[in-house]
């Protein structure tokens, strides 16, 4: 009896974590696991600190795609690009 019990919450809870992943948050069950206030449906950007020269200035290693090499060699490469582009955002070079 007991092992039956335990292959039946078993299932229940893997049926209930694949619906959850499948469907999301906000649609699994009618939506009884959604939380007050979906993310997706909030008005204020999530940034809402930044400064007028942050919001402009572009991410670092934007664009920046080597196709060759390594694994280490290209990460090693856009590590070195973003330390040099925040040391030019700083002011030194």
């Amino acid at each position: 009896m007991g092992k039956a019990f335990g292959w039946i919450l078993m299932l229940l809870a893997l049926y209930i974590g694949m619906t959850i992943y499948t469907e999301g948050m906000d649609q699994a069950f009618g939506g009884i696991f959604a939380p007050l206030q979906s993310q997706n449906e909030s008005d204020r950007p999530l940034a809402t600190a930044l400064t007028p020269l942050a919001q402009e200035a572009d991410p670092p290693s934007a664009g920046y795609r080597p196709r060759r090499g390594s694994v280490t060699d290209r990460v090693r490469a856009r590590v070195s690009a973003d330390i040099e582009a925040g040391a030019r955002r700083r002011g030194a070079d």
